[in-house]
This record gives C-alpha cells, sequence and structure tokens, in this order.
C-alpha cells in the first residue's frame, strides 16, 4: 500500500498511511504558505520534530479538536501533555515504537529546539518511518548536515524529506550532500521560501541533485500531493 503525501507549505506534511492520516510539524497559522486549515484539518496522529513554534504550530488546537495522539520527544511531549492535550507519547533518539499503522523512530538531527513560551523543548529529531509494507520515510526535521546521515541511509530509505532554506537548517549545497549520504529513493525539499531569509531556488537544486545523484527529486507547490 502507497503512502500519500502532502506538503502543506515550510515543514508541514501530511501523510495518509493505510488508512492513518498523520500531521507533522502542524505549523498553519500565521504561515504564509498554509495550504490547509487548522480548524478543519483532520488529524489521528500528530508527529513533532522539536519544540520550535513554525514547527509545534498548531498542534494543541489541532489534537484538542481531533483527539489526535502526538508522539514527540520526552520534554515536548510532557509540555503538549501540560497544555491539555490528553494522548501524548513521549519518546528519544534511537527509541522506537510499533503504532499500528507505522513503526514509528526518532534519529538525532543538529539544532536547537524550545517550546512557544520559551521552556526548554528537548534535543530536536529526526523520524523515521518505517509502514507495515516496508515503505521507509525518513523525516530529517530542521537539521544541519552530519555524516551519520549515511547510517540512515543503510536503512534504504524510501523517501527522504529535507530542508533546504538554508540559515537555521542545512542550505542547497549541505541538503544535496546529504543526498549523497542517505542515497533515498526519492527526496522532497521542504522548510524553504516561507520567509525571505530561507529563500532557496527549489529548480536549480533539482536539477543539481538530478545530474548528481540517482535519487528522484519530487517538487511540489504547498497543497501539492504524490505518493509513495
Amino acid at each position: 500500500m502507497s503512502v500519500k503525501v502532502t506538503w502543506l507549505g515550510h515543514a508541514a506534511l501530511a501523510l495518509e498511511i493505510d488508512g492513518t492520516k498523520v500531521l507533522v510539524d502542524p505549523f498553519l497559522t500565521g504561515n504564509p504558505l498554509a495550504a490547509a486549515d487548522p480548524d478543519t484539518i483532520e488529524a489521528d496522529v500528530i508527529l513533532l520534530t522539536h519544540g520550535h513554534g513554525d514547527h509545534v504550530g498548531d498542534t494543541v488546537a489541532i489534537a484538542r479538536r481531533t483527539g489526535a495522539k502526538v508522539i514527540a520527544n520526552n520534554e515536548v511531549s510532557i509540555w503538549i501533555a501540560n497544555q491539555g492535550v490528553k494522548d501524548t507519547h513521549g519518546m528519544n533518539p534511537d527509541g522506537a515504537y510499533d503504532f499500528g499503522f507505522a513503526r514509528i523512530a526518532l534519529t538525532i538531527a543538529f539544532h536547537s529546539s524550545s517550546m512557544p513560551d520559551g521552556s526548554y523543548g528537548g534535543e530536536p529529531n529526526g523520524i523515521l518511518i518505517t509502514t507495515k509494507e516496508g515503505k521507509k520515510l525518513y523525516l530529517a526535521g530542521d537539521t544541519s548536515l552530519f555524516s551519520d546521515m549515511r547510517l540512515i541511509g543503510e536503512k534504504r530509505i524510501d523517501l527522504a524529506v529535507l530542508p533546504i532554506g538554508g540559515n537555521y537548517t542545512m542550505g542547497p549545497d549541505e541538503a544535496l550532500q546529504a543526498v549523497k549520504f542517505i542515497h533515498p529513493n526519492a527526496v522532497l525539499p521542504i522548510h524553504y521560501n516561507t520567509f525571505p531569509v530561507i529563500q532557496a531556488d527549489v529548480v536549480d537544486w533539482a536539477r543539481r541533485v538530478h545530474n548528481e545523484t540517482p535519487s528522484k527529486v519530487i517538487v511540489v507547490d504547498p497543497g501539492g500531493s504524490f505518493e509513495v
């Protein structure tokens, strides 16, 4: 069974996995590229990579309205629970858990993490999703380039979701090197063009990945979908 992936702008994603509706880093309110309404979007599960406001976003409101389970690192999950969200699950890097629709594992990421109120947000993470059919999605989260991405690549990634905007995360050059480390079947660029400071030429980046790696580049506008 395929996984449907929809880019909602910035780092926000909507995934459909085996009938389960999954949101990732649902920053919609205040996101100029947002391709979904936080008051109507549906979710069974919300995955958070770290604590910054442009990733936590509308998590609390959506989870309260839908009853979605929020999965994040331990500190973020505690903070979310303290906001009145009833169903949370805390994890840490290399920890993994089978949630039925998929096995979720957190990976390391090199970034910072704080909650919208300034409190400590634990260590930032990437997320590795393994579906029951064996599809593997690596959501790098906000991160710099790091050499242990090679180890993640050894897991034979079907789709890597990588930031390319620079300033806060990898820029185009580093993200290209990440593709060379990971060797995914396909790669989706995110976390670019939301704000002036993270402008990136995604067409040029896609051309470079196409010319220098065997990975397929998937570029969609906010609201665009594809299947893995």
